[in-house]
């Protein structure tokens, strides 16, 4: 069943079985983000809603292998046909509703360890106001030993007439082949600090971030995500042949926890037992 936030302006539709996405948001008559089909039964495809979260890692983890604590890891590839296991559990499994009330609603994803070696906690709290709406994300540790552990949110624009600016340092271009992922000097042609329309983009790219901020201009309206310091990278997905586009808050690289890189440079965590990852991301909508 899905659930409504309204205040002001703010129109927030939430799906909590559906991977605990966003279905829609709207400013007055405006879609802000692309909205999601009508659902019948059980069944629900989180590529087609306006935004989910990604938890207890963003990105690709390079066939799902890693090693912790000398253990191998090995996930199942949850993306078919890419051989990796990408953006964590929670896009792919239902959220209970914690707390309801007409000022916020929070939903909790509680996994029990399986090929994911560690049982973990994660909360979503949705909060609108007349022109923004406000994402807590959270990850707790509750398994035994370290966990790698990362935030992310996956909103869908609608990308006509759109342009797209934020302030990139590094670009990330995982080897194919390894998984080996590294920064970059970004070339000019995936240079985002100045505004650059969005039809002009081919990207599935994820870069570092001087700063949590990216600013989205239309003809009719504009929208700034501003995140936590912790969501020190951005991707940026302009796929072929589509209406829309993903300008998504992550806390680190693709595969850096297979990575020998610092995690000031990666944005890796590692969770103690009982130790919590959270950040806030914040939507403002101009129109």
């Amino acid at each position: 069943m899905r659930i409504k936030l309204e205040k002001g302006d703010m129109l927030l539709e939430l799906d909590p079985a559906a991977g605990g996405a966003v279905s829609a948001l709207k400013h007055r008559d405006l879609n802000v983000l692309r909205a999601a089909p009508d659902r019948c039964g059980p069944a629900f495809e989180p590529l087609q809603y306006a935004a989910f979260p990604m938890v207890p890692f963003v990105g690709r983890i390079h066939n799902g292998l890693f090693r912790a604590q000398e253990q191998s890891v090995q996930l199942h590839p949850n993306l078919p046909p890419e051989p990796h296991a990408i953006h964590g559990y929670g896009w792919k499994t239902a959220w209970l509703v914690e707390v309801q009330t007409s000022e916020a609603v929070t939903l909790l994803h509680r996994h029990e360890a399986d090929a994911w070696p560690w049982d973990y906690e994660a909360r979503q709290t949705f909060r609108v106001e007349g022109s923004y709406l406000l994402v807590d994300l959270s990850v707790t540790n509750l398994g035994a030993t370290p966990m790698p552990a990362g935030l992310g949110w996956h909103p869908y624009f609608y990308r006509a007439e759109a342009s797209i600016a934020l302030p990139t340092t590094h670009v990330w271009h995982p080897d194919d082949v390894s998984g080996d992922n590294t920064p970059h000097e970004i070339p000019s042609e995936a240079d985002l600090t100045i505004a650059a329309p969005v039809e002009d983009l081919k990207l599935d790219t994820t870069f570092s971030v001087a700063s949590p901020e990216i600013k989205l201009e239309w003809p009719t309206h504009a929208v700034t995500l501003r995140s936590d310091p912790i969501f020190s990278h951005a991707t940026i997905y302009v796929p072929p042949r589509e209406d829309f586009f993903c300008a998504e808050p992550i806390t680190h690289a693709p595969n850096s926890v297979n990575g020998t890189l610092s995690p000031d440079i990666t944005g890796q965590k590692w969770l103690e037992p009982g130790q919590k990852l959270s950040g806030s991301i914040r939507l403002e909508i101009d129109h």
